[in-house]
């Protein structure tokens, strides 16, 4: 898979450095995004973002998906990448 040095893909633990949690939470945040999209719910714009692609059976995400979700979620205030 072709890497773009501008837009990487990040793998569950690099996520979770990114955001500020370990990667099991990573985990559960995709885990509750797969559950809803599975009940044919709609992936809400707070929902945790689907991968981008996988490597084998591991999830990855474009650095972009991850910036984007987590200036956009709610909560105590919106976070940027570098918070």
């Amino acid at each position: 898979m072709p890497q773009d040095d501008q837009d990487p893909y990040l793998d569950t633990a690099q996520v979770g450095e990114r955001i500020g949690v370990v990667p099991e939470t990573v985990r559960l945040y995709l885990k509750r995004t797969r559950k809803r999209a599975a009940a044919s719910l709609p992936v809400r714009p707070a929902d945790f973002p689907l991968p981008d692609s996988h490597a084998r059976r591991s999830p990855l995400w474009r650095q972009s998906t991850i910036d984007t979700w987590l200036v956009n979620r709610p909560g105590r205030g919106r976070r940027t990448p570098d918070d």
